[in-house]
């Protein structure tokens, strides 16, 4: 680029480089590793770069999000997101189906923490994925549940969300390095914040009835700040959107080819 003034005086020439289109690894939910106990969404030894809550419910033999050829848009495979209680009997608790980006840290009793967000320099748009999603009546309602979250009966509802956020890593004293730590137990809950000061971007869409087969969504991302570069991207998609406080019903969200539109 250059500054010309009426013509004559002019700057010298000089370059910039805008940000990569960057796009996210296993967009296509095709890579796998059935071999363990818990599904892991990445190819046998391969680098996690998402994840779910397998590591939790499958100690109880069940696998709250899995591999699946049955419903899908593109490829083989999809990843279908199916909300259950995980437990015998009496003993367990209400687990939605999810998906995340990030790593599943621990299990605190029957509570998971999980690190959210991975590295990303780049400033979407917006985010595109199809997404079927069967949507049943509210089966278990925790008593913190939000004011706002269905009642018993009512019918289930499906999130994703994306965010862009700043280099801020969460202030946990026992999980260190991520962007954003997540806790459900009661006692020690921690939650994402769409609002936080580390949120450069932010959009969602909200499932409240049933698809009627795999569709094409595109969410927008609304920009709070574009004076802050971009570090992480944090993206969650959930067959039951309060699983969080282990409310919600058994509800069935499958998603494929998650793309970024710049």
């Amino acid at each position: 680029y250059q500054a010309v003034c009426d013509g004559f005086d002019t700057s010298d020439i000089m370059t910039f480089t805008t940000e990569s289109e960057l796009q996210l690894p296993n967009a296509g939910m095709e890579e796998w590793d059935t071999s363990g106990k818990a599904h892991l969404i990445c190819a046998p030894g391969g680098e996690l770069f998402w994840d779910s809550g397998n590591h939790g419910s499958s100690t109880m033999s069940k696998n709250v999000t899995q591999r699946a050829s049955d419903v899908k848009h593109s490829g083989d495979y999809s990843a279908k997101l199916e909300s259950q209680f995980v437990g015998v009997g009496m003993f367990g608790k209400f687990a939605a189906g999810n998906l995340f980006v990030g790593q599943y840290l621990a299990t605190d009793g029957t509570d998971g923490v999980l690190g959210w967000g991975r590295p990303f320099a780049s400033r979407p748009k917006a985010l595109k994925v199809y997404v079927q999603y069967t949507p049943n009546a509210v089966s278990h309602r925790a008593d913190d549940a939000p004011s706002e979250a269905p009642q018993k009966g009512a019918m289930d509802c499906g999130i994703v969300y994306v965010a862009i956020v700043d280099a801020t890593i969460d202030d946990d004293k026992t999980y260190k390095g991520w962007p954003v730590i997540v806790k459900t137990k009661k006692s020690d809950r921690k939650l994402f914040n769409k609002n936080g000061d580390n949120v450069i971007a932010y959009g969602e869409r909200v499932f409240t009835e049933a698809t009627g087969g795999m569709i094409e969504v595109e969410i927008p991302l609304e920009y709070f700040k574009t004076d802050v570069k971009a570090s992480n991207i944090v993206l969650t998609c959930s067959a039951s959107r309060y699983g969080d406080y282990f409310t919600g019903g058994p509800s069935v969200m499958y998603v494929d080819d998650f793309e970024l539109i710049y």
